[in-house]
């Protein structure tokens, strides 16, 4: 009998902390009832102090008891790693990390990624500011003056603050409080970084990347999917129809006019220019600034409706800062599609599960075009295949409509134990968010496929139809219905939950 028999792994309990919209998500991989690998995907959330949050991450660090083998950061957006900077003692002084996975995207020591940073971090900083700008002076007595005397004043004045709360909160998902100057990576990215990994080199992952013969994972295999290698996937936010879900049927005031202005900026030469980090990618175009109409003035926007005289009550002095909207949607898209995407096999039973962080949909087409027998000779894998077997999808980007894709993506999820869990949470999330999260077209659908097990992190306030009229919590419990009562018990069985998470035991 061999000295160390393997341990494949039988179940893996994935646990969600409830700190608001946002990933914070652990695994414990089990051989029936011994724990042999953790991991922590992430720690973060849109907003919060460290009262608030300091509850949750003591509960995560308890529950790991103190160490996790892999830490795995996805990327640089707040609601991913907020909670690393709030609760940085307890994290340095009360939790050890075997190792430390990001995507290749994040290894500073390359120059190309380095200057790209540096150049993205001012992009970061000119979206903060023109936020702060816009803010104030929706919020002025001049812009005030200008909307008085109309009978629909008080809706006009509401419609651009919630615009500039909207922009408002892009900004806040890409710097640090309080920066009058970029100052490099978010303070709880740069903590994960260079605090919580004191032992080992960070693993940085590109795509292509396997991972197996892990110590305390028996039988498995990762797979790296993401982040993709040229620019021209990570800007792509959404495809046609079909390929990727489209927006909800009725947007708030704000979420046209974001459209709109998108829509102004779609020809840019700068969106097809080609991302190149390293030697091997095939273009030697580096990541280029904004274009300049970025911040154009407000003589050179789309001529505005409102030049008839009579309707001179209308014209908005400061509408050239609505172009900020164009930086806020382009950076928003293109760090969400740096996401690192992990997907992780288990070989005796065929079961996957799926972790894209927040990738949108030029992250998933790219995925399509890996060639894994280049990596497994011999082997006819194809990532189609990887999908169809996935029984636990971590839903990308909190239900937005661009964070799934359909026929790429949702579609080829064909295992009957699928198993979706959301990091949506209405208590706390940006109001601007709320007309997009959850797109209902992807609620349906994983409704549909998963027979009801969709895990959403607070269903509060929450609706089915884009009528606010039908509770989700009552389409859940009716899809659920479609399971025979043995597979519903064994749901049931496989669900904790309290006021700090809720997790789901995955049978492998």
């Amino acid at each position: 009998m061999p000295d160390n028999p393997k341990k494949n792994i039988t179940d893996v309990k994935v646990r969600m902390y409830k700190m608001g919209t946002g990933d914070c998500i652990s695994l414990k991989f089990l051989h029936k009832a011994e724990t042999t690998y953790t991991m922590l995907f992430d720690c973060g959330c849109i907003t919060g102090s460290k009262a608030r949050l300091t509850p949750f991450v003591e509960e995560l660090i308890h529950d790991l008891d103190g160490h996790v083998d892999a830490l795995v950061i996805t990327h640089e957006h707040q609601d991913h790693v907020l909670g690393f900077q709030r609760c940085e003692e307890l994290f340095v002084e009360g939790l050890s990390v075997g190792e430390l996975w990001m995507g290749w995207t994040e290894n500073d020591a390359k120059p190309k990624v380095k200057k790209w940073k540096t150049e993205y971090g001012q992009k970061k900083m000119a979206l903060a500011r023109a936020a702060k700008q816009l803010n104030e002076d929706v919020n002025s007595s001049e812009f005030n003056n200008q909307l008085a005397g109309s009978l629909a004043a008080n809706e006009l004045l509401s419609f651009h603050q919630k615009f500039a709360n909207s922009v408002q909160g892009f900004a806040d998902l890409h710097v640090n409080e309080d920066e009058k100057e970029y100052k490099g990576p978010l303070k709880g990215m740069q903590i994960a970084k260079e605090e919580l990994d004191r032992q080992h080199e960070i693993n940085y992952l590109s795509p292509r990347e396997i991972l197996y013969d892990i110590e305390g994972l028996d039988g498995v295999r990762i797979f790296v999917l993401g982040p993709p290698t040229t620019h021209g996937e990570v800007a792509k936010e959404s495809g046609e129809v079909g390929e990727s879900y489209q927006h909800n049927k009725q947007l708030d005031p704000e979420d046209y006019a974001l459209d709109a202005l998108r829509f102004q900026i779609q020809d840019s030469d700068y969106f097809t220019r080609t991302m190149n980090f390293d030697g091997d990618v095939s273009s030697d175009t580096t990541l280029a600034p904004f274009p300049a109409s970025t911040f154009a003035s407000k003589s050179t926007l789309r001529k505005s409706p409102y030049e008839n005289t009579a309707e001179a009550w209308r014209r908005i002095d400061y509408e050239w800062l609505q172009s900020s909207a164009n930086l806020a949607l382009r950076m928003n898209s293109l760090t969400n599609n740096l996401s690192l995407v992990l997907a992780i096999e288990f070989e005796e039973s065929g079961k996957v599960m799926l972790f894209p962080g927040d990738a949108e949909f030029g992250s998933w087409e790219s995925w399509q075009d890996i060639q894994w027998n280049e990596v497994l000779p011999g082997s006819n894998l194809t990532t189609e295949d990887l999908l169809n077997r996935v029984v636990f999808y971590k839903v990308a980007h909190h239900l937005s409509h661009n964070g799934t894709a359909q026929s790429l993506g949702l579609e080829m999820m064909e295992h009957p134990d699928l198993v979706a869990m959301a990091t949506l949470n209405y208590d706390v999330i940006n109001s601007g968010w709320k007309s997009t999260m959850p797109n209902r077209a992807i609620l349906k659908a994983l409704l549909e496929r998963t027979k009801g097990r969709t895990i959403i992190q607070n269903t509060d306030h929450l609706f089915f139809d884009l009528d606010d009229e039908i509770p989700l919590t009552e389409k859940i419990a009716e899809f659920q219905g479609r399971m025979s009562a043995d597979e519903l018990q064994e749901y049931t069985n496989s669900l904790i939950e309290n006021d700090k998470f809720v997790e789901v035991s995955i049978k492998i």
